[in-house]
């Protein structure tokens, strides 16, 4: 069986996933970090130098959600998340609130996208980027302290 990358279409009939992608995004983000997100036109040469995080999707459809974050989101988010002084952060502390992003962020927009169907999450794992992923649905997002980035890939079985 291989794989074939399904086209925006494929998400859910008679639906935007652009559109879908960019509200769900910023109502999670602002619900989460209590900032306003305003999705934005991309410029992805901070990508190479961002934090990242990869989630494998499995089930009825398989592909990966991939988030990226400026480095100034990734040092302030998980103060706010947590509710604690910036100086209390530990190095871990900051990872995992990053992992827990990606996965809220990719279980929200896909409950949207592929409302009916049996969709696995594999844990979120950090990875390197040097740019977003092609032939993936795709949004920034700014923050009031920088950038975010989320892509969605999704294949199906032929």
């Amino acid at each position: 069986m291989s794989e074939q990358t399904l086209p925006c279409s494929a998400f859910a009939e008679d639906s935007d996933p652009a559109a879908t992608l960019k509200r769900v995004g910023a109502a999670v983000l602002e619900t989460m970090f209590f900032d306003e997100a305003v999705a934005t036109r991309c410029d992805h040469g901070w990508i190479a130098s961002a934090p990242s995080v990869r989630l494998t999707i499995a089930g009825s459809h398989c592909g990966e959600f991939l988030l990226s974050v400026s480095p100034e989101v990734a040092r302030s988010i998980a103060p706010a998340f947590l509710g604690i002084d910036p100086e209390e952060i530990s190095d871990s502390q900051k990872s995992q609130v990053l992992l827990e992003l990606a996965n809220i962020l990719c279980g929200s927009v896909l409950s949207q996208l592929q409302p009916d169907s049996d969709l696995m999450l594999g844990a979120p794992e950090p990875i390197e980027l040097d740019e977003p992923v092609h032939e993936a649905l795709h949004q920034c997002f700014l923050l009031p302290e920088g950038m975010l980035s989320v892509s969605i890939r999704m294949c199906g079985a032929d």
